[in-house]
Parts: C-alpha cells; sequence; structure tokens
C-alpha cells in the first residue's frame, strides 16, 4: 500500500483528531470506540482492537478486550465478549514470544501465512491476512496493545501507517495514564509522533510563528528546530518573490476565509538555509488548541521525484531524437541511391573527360568539376555510414582521415558560426584498430559541441591536434576550443547519459555519452583536461597504436590495370550507369554487355557465359540478391564471379548476408576500383 501524499494527511489527520478526543474527557473509555472506527476505516482495515495485559489468579498471563471495531461482514477476533479475560497460552511459543517482543516495546506485523499453531489457526478462521499491532506503555509498565488486521490483502505496512498505530498507541497510554487528571496528552507522546512522522511537520500559530519543527522539516530545510523556534515562517522558508502572497494567505488564514485551502496538495518551492529552493508539496490543516487556533503544515520533498521525472523528459526527448533517425535513415536509403548514382556518372565522365583533354586549361577545369562532385560522394558516403545500422567493423584505420572526415560533415556548420579551423596533425601516426564511421562519429560530436560553446564567446577557435604519446604505443587526438570552458561543478558530470547544459531543443545530454562509451569500447579513454592557456574546453581521446601493415589496399591497387580481357555482364536500371561502367570496362578491352533487369540478365546468362557479372543491387522486379540465387540454382560456377554496386549504403548492410561475401562497389565509384575488383575474381 503506497503512501500518498492525500493518505499522509489523513493518518495526520486521524492522530491529531484522536488526541483531540482524548483530551477533551478525563476517561479514556469515552471515546476509545469511536477512534478504532476512525482508524480503522482511515486505514481501510477490516479490524481494530485494544487488549490489556494481567496476571491471572493462577499466576499466569491474560489478556482482556477492552475495545474493538469490526467492519462490516467481517467477524470478532475473538469469541469472547468485552471485557472476559483470555489466557495467552503458555505454551504457544509464537504468544509467548509476542509477549517478551511487546514487553520490549517492539511493534508485530506480518502475515497470516508466516504463522504457525493456534494464532494462524484463529487468524485464518477469521480470514485475517496481515496484521499490526503496537504496545501500550502506562507509568513505564506494559499494560497493553493495540492492533489492526486486513482480512482482505497481504500488504506491507508503510511508514505512514507504522506511525500512525506507534502514535495512537502513545496517545492511549497517556489517555489512560491522565484519565485522572486534567493534564492534556504527554510531551513524550507528543515527540514520538512528530519525530516518527516520514514528513515535515511545521505547526504555526496565527501569527505565523513557528512552534513546532520535526526532524524531518530540519532536513528538507536545513534549520535546527532550536534556530527557528518562535521565528516568522516567512522569514525563514518563504522565497522573497512569494512574500507578498504568502502574507495574503496567511491573512486569509487569520480572518478564518482560507477553508477552501486547509487540506489542499499544493507544490511549490520553499527556501533552504543555504539560500537555495526546495521543491515540497504542501498540505495545511487547522487545530484548535487551547482557545488558540494553530496551523499544521505538512512538507514532503519532491527533489528525488523531480529530478525522476527530468530524467524521464530527457529519455523520452532522446527517445524522440531517436525515432527521427530511424526515419532519416529509411528516407537517406532511397536518397542516397537517387544521388550517388549521377555522381558516379560525373565523376566517372569528369575522369574521362580530364585523360583525354589535351588542352591544359580544359583539364584544370575538369579536374575541378571531379574535385567538386568527389567532395559531394565523400560527404554523402560519411554522412550515410554513420547512419548505417551495421555491425561495428574494427580495422586499421588512420585517425586524421575521422578527423578529416568529420571536418567535411560539419564544415558548413563551423564556417556560418564563424568558427576558424586550426590543424595540427601528425603526419606519421601509426593506425588504430577501430570502427571508422565511429569514430567520425565522436568527432562530430566534439566539433557540434565545440561550436555551440562558441556562440557565447568572441573570438571562436577550434584547435584540433594529433600525436604518438611519449612511449609510441598511444595515438592522442585534442579537440579544444575557445568557448567560456566547463563549470567545475559540471565537469565530474558531464559524460552521464541525458546531462546537458544547453538550453531546450539543443541537445539530448547524449553525445557526449555515447562517445565516451565508442572510444571505452575500443579500449581508449576520452577525458576532459584543463587547456593548455586554461581557456576554452579541451578533450582527449587516447586509442592503442596499432602497428599491423595493412597493405591490401596497396596490392590491390596495383592489379587490376593487366587483367586479361573478360566478358562481362552488366546489370543496372540506370542507363547512365551502364554506359559508364561499359566505357570502363571496354578501355580497359574487356567484352561488354549489358541487361536492364535481373531477368533480362537471367536470359543473357541462358545463352552466353560470363567471366564476370556486375549487378546493381537494388532493381525493380528482381533485384541483386534474388537475382544471385536463381543463378546458383541453375549455374553455380556464377557463385565467384559476381560483383555487386550499390548507390545506397544502408541497404548494403542488410543485403550483405545475402551475398556470402561478394565484392560490394559503393556509388560513385572510380574506374581503378572497377577495374580492381575484376581483376580479384582470378584470384
Amino acid at each position: 500500500m503506497s503512501s500518498a501524499p492525500a493518505e499522509l494527511e489523513n493518518h495526520a489527520y486521524l492522530i491529531a483528531d484522536a488526541a483531540s478526543r482524548f483530551r477533551a474527557s478525563r476517561d479514556w473509555t469515552d471515546h476509545i470506540d469511536i477512534v478504532l472506527e476512525q482508524v480503522g476505516k482511515g486505514l481501510n482495515l477490516s479490524r481494530a482492537y485494544l487488549f490489556q495485559v494481567h496476571e491471572l489468579p493462577d499466576g499466569g498471563l491474560g489478556q482482556t478486550n477492552r475495545a474493538a471495531w469490526i467492519a462490516p461482514g467481517q467477524t470478532p477476533l475473538t469469541s469472547a465478549a468485552l471485557g472476559t479475560a483470555e489466557r495467552i497460552l503458555d505454551d504457544d511459543a509464537i504468544m509467548q514470544a509476542w509477549a517478551e517482543r511487546r514487553r520490549r516495546g517492539e511493534m508485530i506485523q506480518g502475515h497470516t501465512h508466516q504463522l504457525s499453531g493456534h494464532l494462524r489457526h484463529l487468524f485464518e478462521k477469521h480470514d485475517t491476512k496481515s496484521f499490526i499491532s503496537f504496545p501500550i506503555w502506562v507509568n513505564g509498565v506494559w499494560w497493553g496493545h493495540i492492533g489492526f488486521d486486513d482480512c482482505i490483502r497481504e500488504r506491507e505496512w508503510t511508514i505512514s501507517e507504522k506511525s500512525v498505530v506507534r502514535a495512537l498507541a502513545y496517545l492511549i497510554g497517556d489517555a489512560v495514564e491522565l484519565s485522572a487528571s486534567s493534564l492534556v496528552m504527554s510531551e513524550a507522546t507528543r515527540m514520538a509522533m512528530l519525530n516518527t512522522a516520514p514528513d515535515g511537520v511545521v505547526v504555526i500559530d496565527e501569527a505565523g510563528a513557528i512552534l513546532e519543527f520535526n526532524p524531518a522539516a530540519e532536513r528538507i530545510f536545513g534549520w535546527s528546530q532550536r534556530a527557528v523556534f518562535g521565528k516568522r515562517i516567512a522569514d525563514i522558508v518563504v522565497p522573497e518573490g512569494e512574500q507578498r502572497r504568502f502574507a495574503y494567505f496567511l491573512r486569509r488564514l487569520q480572518q478564518g476565509r482560507a477553508a477552501r485551502m486547509l487540506g489542499q496538495h499544493i507544490e511549490t518551492q520553499v527556501l533552504h538555509a543555504d539560500g537555495g529552493l526546495v521543491p515540497v508539496e504542501l498540505a495545511i490543516t487547522e487545530i484548535k488548541h487551547t482557545g488558540r487556533r494553530l496551523f499544521v503544515t505538512y512538507v514532503r520533498d519532491l527533489t528525488e521525484r523531480k529530478r525522476s521525472e527530468a530524467q524521464v523528459a530527457r529519455q523520452r526527448e532522446a527517445l524522440h531524437q531517436s525515432e527521427k533517425l530511424t526515419a532519416l535513415g529509411s528516407l537517406l536509403a532511397g536518397v542516397a541511391h537517387e544521388i550517388n548514382n549521377p555522381l558516379s556518372v560525373v565523376i566517372g565522365r569528369a575522369i574521362m573527360l580530364e585523360e583525354e583533354a589535351v588542352d591544359a586549361r580544359q583539364r584544370e577545369r575538369l579536374g575541378k568539376l571531379r574535385e567538386a562532385a568527389e567532395r559531394c560522394a565523400k560527404v554523402s558516403k560519411t554522412f550515410l555510414a554513420m547512419a548505417r545500422q551495421s555491425p561495428s567493423v574494427r580495422e586499421p584505420i588512420l585517425l586524421n582521415k575521422a578527423v578529416l572526415s568529420a571536418l567535411d560533415l560539419v564544415s558548413y556548420q563551423l564556417r556560418s558560426g564563424g568558427v576558424t579551423v586550426r590543424l595540427d596533425l601528425a603526419d606519421t601516426l601509426p593506425k588504430v584498430v577501430a570502427d571508422m564511421d565511429q569514430m567520425v562519429q565522436v568527432f562530430v560530436n566534439l566539433f557540434v559541441n565545440a561550436e555551440h560553446a562558441l556562440r557565447a564567446s568572441d573570438e571562436r577557435i577550434l584547435k584540433v591536434s594529433t600525436r604518438l604519446e611519449e612511449g609510441g604505443d598511444t595515438v592522442v587526438a585534442e579537440v579544444r576550443d575557445s568557448g567560456p570552458g566547463i563549470k567545475p561543478e559540471v565537469l565530474p558530470r558531464i559524460f552521464e547519459p541525458f546531462f546537458t547544459t544547453k538550453p531546450a531543443g539543443l541537445g539530448t545530454g547524449l553525445g557526449l555519452a555515447v562517445s565516451f562509451g565508442m572510444i571505452a569500447a575500443h579500449g581508449g579513454v576520452l577525458e576532459a583536461v584543463p587547456p593548455d592557456d586554461q581557456r576554452g574546453a579541451c578533450f582527449r581521446i587516447k586509442l592503442p597504436a596499432s602497428f599491423e601493415q595493412g597493405d591490401e589496399a596497396v596490392a590491390r591497387a596495383e592489379v587490376g590495370r593487366s587483367s586479361p580481357a573478360k566478358r562481362v555482364l552488366v546489370v543496372d536500371d540506370e542507363p547512365e550507369i551502364v554506359s559508364l561502367l561499359r566505357d570502363i570496362l571496354e578501355r580497359a578491352g574487356h567484352e561488354v554487355d549489358q541487361a536492364e533487369h535481373g531477368l533480362e540478365a537471367l536470359a543473357r546468362v541462358g545463352s552466353t557465359t560470363y567471366d564476370a557479372i556486375f549487378c546493381d543491387l537494388r532493381m525493380p522486379g528482381l533485384d541483386g540478391p534474388g537475382l544471385r540465387r536463381q543463378l546458383l540454382a541453375e549455374h553455380p560456377i556464377y557463385r565467384e564471379r559476381m560483383i555487386f554496386v550499390t548507390g545506397d549504403l544502408l541497404d548494403r548492410g542488410r543485403a550483405v548476408a545475402d551475398l556470402e561475401g561478394c565484392p560490394i562497389i559503393e556509388k560513385p565509384f572510380y574506374a581503378r576500383t572497377v577495374l580492381d575488383e575484376l581483376a580479384q575474381l582470378e584470384k
């Protein structure tokens, strides 16, 4: 059973009402029945009872049921009439153990299924599921106990419910003890109630002076009871901006015109002793004591709840961003295919024209055309590779290449933001074994964070450097900016997921956390370090150096040109791509046939044997993987003779499993790549 704010207020009311009733009469029995009924109903229970213990004539221990309340439909726990003594069985180990525990002032609680013997039989007979009781002391002696049963469900008793039972037992003990006097509730009981309350309790008089300030309130507000006693509550816990509104509310309380606001739960902020603000929930009730009107405020600290709500909101926003990226990735799959096809044609034709041009000026212009197209292709490949949902592929790479690829992606953002980029990249760095796409993503995150930080600076400089750490086994990259830097109180949390200092809509708090995880997964370190000049922020990446040769690409680049003439089939639904591949292959001395789709390719293979087939992955009707499956079913010789071409990097990741290791050329491509892959088929 949870202890909701409304329940807490109700519990406090039950105790306050019981105290008021016992104080109003010199005989504690005058109101015990209605007190048990109200508490039983208030806690949503089935049965309440009060037993008084005493010695029996034969020396045994007995108990007498002095008061009881039973919910409709339930039966009494004992068949004996009120006032009839019952023996506490000497041979019942549980009953004897409970008696000893009550003598020590302990609370007893549990579920019937945990019992055995006479008590279990008795409780099961009366449908008791859960029970709780607390001893009553009078003049320092165990006098009896008060107990409550739940016959509907097994329940875990909350701190607030236990507090009600404990406080009620204290009240009854004092009422019994003071029945013959005019004294009010004892100081010990009052303090027990306040000290055991799970939430803050602050009592003020009509003038707003603090009369009570329990330990929970001390924790919430940061003040000791001694420091605030007798002072105006407005001067202690009410923030400066709320003073006028609180003064108005206090006047209405004094005039008896705030009845509608009493008992309501209000979320607000209160002032802590250190000057900070604490989010709380308040509920105010009025009690009358010796002719005075007092106001009791129950205060619940909402700091943890607000923090959890904020984290959930950040997680929801991060999920929203992730969903948008997923949708964007699907869109890019189609866009990439449409863009990379014409880029392949532009680059391929530009290279051919450049090679054939006689005029130097014309060659220069064609070179610029080719370079512009290559830049577009590079940006497209890098961006789509980051969006590709494929397993991490680690291989020896140059970290400088990852830096430059990331800069290509954010160059417009940096340039339009007035950021000057200064590079100091070591020329002779060893490679690192890493996933290139993830390394690019890490640097993009760092560059974007730097650009955001630099918006608040007049001088906007981004410095990127790489070096080999002393000892020669670690490659180091540093990203520094001239922005405002990282505050010391924020520094320990910058790599926490969903933590961000950026304004709403500018960040999700995932960039650095994801980057930190990626670098750690590579056996490296990502850390924030003080810049040499103590300006801005500096992030340092350390990765283990790899001294593998990795010359396979060089060896492959030297193949291709000397490949003997082959008969090749080109399958692609883009006529310009077919034409470009035909020209590349025919210029190298190969004989080329073409097909616009998979079905036409099947027909050609049925009448002609080809040394190699260049096939697009995505085509209407029968696509590349489908064509391969049908070819292998009828012509197994093509298992090692197919080369696939794709302009969709995202689709490539999904299709690789169906291609069984076949070579894949990504659009836009170069003539040397086409010829190299063709030459590799001979091996």
